[in-house]
């Protein structure tokens, strides 16, 4: 099925990747819930998900992350709320102590 005949109503995608310092299971199901639950509060997000690396192997994939999120939104104007929303700002504040690495792509329509 080609990309236009498929409904999308986001044009905007923001990929954050979270490589953890406790990658133990407990720490990565509390940095889960952290997550959905500031997502939670930010009226401007359309979608979202929150994962771990699937169990697939190919050269090509990158599984060293521990923690994924895809954010969608209606607009660039919508993510830029988002960036500045207080719930994002205190999620990092209180949470960047918890990754080593993180990585960001942004994704327009």
């Amino acid at each position: 099925m080609n990309e236009a005949s498929k409904t999308n109503t986001s044009h905007f995608i923001h990929m954050v990747f979270f490589w953890l310092k406790d990658t133990s299971a407990e720490e990565i199901l509390s940095f889960k819930r952290r997550v959905t639950d500031f997502l939670d509060e930010i009226a401007e997000i359309d979608r979202y998900h929150v994962g771990t690396p699937a169990d697939t192997s190919r050269p090509v994939i990158e599984r060293g992350y521990s923690v994924s999120l895809v954010v969608e939104f209606n607009n660039k104007a919508a993510h830029d709320i988002y960036q500045v929303h207080e719930s994002h700002q205190n999620f990092v504040a209180d949470s960047s102590h918890r990754w080593e690495k993180v990585l960001i792509f942004d994704a327009d329509h």
